[in-house]
């Protein structure tokens, strides 16, 4: 702006006063001083109270957030520890009552095997046992089988013709059955089926005996020898044989109804078709004696019958049926015969297989002697 149109102080003029000459200004000396509020200050003792104070809420505070994470953490551990400590007394019961349960099955398999073993070795004892005793009793009676057919025979037949004593049943051209001296041999045939054939030495009577005879059965199942028999009344002891090793001891009574006093299987027995066996009977008293082929089958005690005549016969059951004997033999036993056997002695081994016995059979003698 130029000077010409500048102002001067005393031209200034403000727009909202009043406009009035500026008056010149008296200025004074020494200056006038301002007055000042000065500020107000605390006591100095009051500052470090409060300081203090200060410091105080501060370090309880911080002590007090201290505590809190202090019991906090505390209690987290605790309950940590508390969890831990039960998990591991339930591991460890967990492990007790597994290594129980283990200790358990181990101690119950060992039980288990002693008492098997046990078992095991009692059943073995007791059939060796019973297989020595019955081998021991086989020997045994073999050997009074052998003792009892020592001395002299009373009867003494081949069976190859009947021009002897002795008087064999014939019965020619029957067609129930016959009993037929051919060729070398006795031939006893049954051809009506549930009856048999009997064939007696009719000159033949004893009491205390042992009886032996060789067979074969050439047809059909079943075989044997008859004991103690009585023409008068039918009754006698049959023990018979068949082809599958099976042997049999009857008491008939009257010829028609029979009892079944011993049955069985037997390994001693040949089996099969046209293969010869050996049977024998030791009769002393009240007590038998069964063998074949020279080997102990059984033995029991019957007084039915206390003596009689002696024979053979073939058994119809199912199928016809021929059988030829040969060397029939008969030794008496007398009391002043060594051969002593009493019911003590008495001993039945164990057949290979035995079946159920039948009380009763039907059968007819198709021939009374």
């Amino acid at each position: 702006m130029s000077d010409e149109n500048r102002l001067t102080d005393a031209e200034r003029v403000s727009p909202f006063d009043v406009t009035v000459p500026d008056l010149p200004v008296v200025r004074t000396w020494p200056p006038v001083q301002q007055d000042f509020r000065r500020r107000e200050t605390l006591p100095l003792w009051v500052s470090i109270l409060l300081i203090f104070l200060a410091i105080a809420l501060i370090g309880g505070g911080f002590g007090l957030i201290l505590f809190a994470t202090t019991v906090q953490y505390r209690g987290a551990l605790h309950s940590q520890a508390t969890a831990i400590a039960f998990l591991t007394v339930q591991a460890r019961n967990t492990a007790q009552a597994q290594g129980q349960a283990t200790a358990n099955a181990f101690a119950t398999a060992n039980t288990n095997i002693y008492a098997s073993a046990t078992a095991q070795s009692g059943a073995t004892a007791t059939a060796t046992a019973t297989v020595d005793s019955a081998t021991a009793t086989t020997a045994a009676l073999g050997s009074v089988l052998t003792q009892a057919t020592s001395g002299t025979a009373a009867l003494d037949d081949p069976l190859s013709e009947n021009t002897g004593i002795n008087k064999w049943d014939e019965t020619n051209g029957s067609v129930g059955g016959e009993c037929v001296f051919a060729g070398t041999a006795y031939h006893v045939r049954a051809a009506r089926q549930g009856f048999f054939q009997p064939c007696l030495a009719e000159a033949s009577n004893f009491s205390n005996f042992a009886f032996q005879v060789s067979m074969t059965i050439d047809s059909g199942k079943q075989g044997g020898i008859v004991f103690r028999a009585n023409s008068a009344s039918k009754a006698f002891y049959l023990f018979y044989i068949d082809i599958d090793g099976r042997y049999s001891l009857d008491l008939y009574k009257s010829g028609s109804q029979a009892t079944t006093l011993s049955s069985g299987y037997n390994a001693a027995i040949t089996t099969g078709i046209k293969h010869s066996n050996q049977l024998a009977v030791i009769a002393y008293n009240g007590i038998f004696y069964l063998y074949a082929n020279q080997q102990f089958i059984t033995s029991l005690a019957d007084s039915t019958l206390s003596a009689g005549k002696v024979g053979v016969a073939a058994l119809d059951l199912k199928d016809p049926t021929e059988v030829e004997f040969t060397n029939a033999q008969v030794w008496n036993i007398s009391s002043s015969t060594t051969l002593t056997p009493t019911a003590t002695q008495l001993s039945t081994p164990t057949a290979t297989q035995t079946p159920s016995a039948t009380s009763t059979a039907t059968s007819t003698i198709n021939n009374t002697p």
